[in-house]
């Protein structure tokens, strides 16, 4: 957990991770989410084993911010909101920093009037839940906790042809099923690891690979470590 001095926004383009803020819950995060960054506020966040993260982030702080705040047009409780597709609102935050503004005081004013208009506008946006597809959810538990269940047998369950479930799922999520099932259970594997101490045999067992073998080579795709290296950086 840090805590800044400055605000802080950071948008999510690749990969998928978590965030904790203060004594709230961990929440998951993905690309598309923007997280919000609050001074003076403890946080943490990152990609967990086995998951890639790509960002761009915007520090920034001054009295109308603290207004902002104060107004609760911020609000330390909000701390992610999701914001799709990437390629509507990443160029509207780039602006922010556009490196052809002059480091003059009527250029760092355009910057704080860019900033608050793309702050303006995202308040405006629908909540998660409300641009998240009904079925999302019960995907991304199924792959991960549905025993014996594939992509393609999921589709069927959900009413959708593989392709617009591989399509839909890869755009809100960052990559495909198949991917994002093994990233979840690689990740659940580290927790396992540090937690309880599971041997390679019995992770594979919990996890549902074939043996341990599979297992290892797998960790080692995902994390690019081998799990007796995984667990010995850990321990540092």
């Amino acid at each position: 957990m840090r805590n800044y001095d400055n605000f802080a926004l950071v948008y999510l383009l690749e990969g998928s991770g978590h965030m904790k803020v203060g004594s709230q819950p961990v929440m998951k995060c993905r690309a598309g989410d923007l997280l919000f960054v609050y001074p003076g506020t403890p946080h943490g966040y990152g990609p967990g084993p086995g998951e890639r993260w790509s960002e761009f982030y915007v520090v920034f702080n001054g009295p109308v911010f603290e207004f902002w705040l104060q107004r609760g047009l911020l609000n330390r409780a909000h701390a992610m909101q999701r914001l799709a597709p990437i390629s509507r609102w990443l160029p509207q935050l780039e602006a922010v920093v556009e490196p052809g503004l002059p480091p003059s005081a009527d250029g760092m004013l355009r910057r704080v009037c860019r900033l608050q208009k793309f702050l303006a506008d995202i308040i405006e946006e629908p909540e998660l839940e409300k641009v998240r597809v009904p079925w999302m959810e019960t995907a991304m538990d199924e792959l991960v906790n549905g025993h014996g269940i594939t992509p393609s047998s999921l589709a069927a369950k959900l009413g959708l042809s593989y392709e617009t479930f591989r399509k839909e799922f890869t755009r809100q999520t960052g990559c495909p099923p198949a991917r994002y099932r093994m990233r979840r259970l690689i990740e659940q594997a580290g927790v396992l690891m540090m937690e309880r101490h599971l041997s390679n045999k019995e992770l594979a067992e919990t996890l549902g690979f074939c043996d341990e073998f599979h297992f290892s080579r797998r960790f080692r795709e995902i994390t690019g470590k081998s799990p007796r290296e995984f667990r010995q950086k850990a321990r540092l």
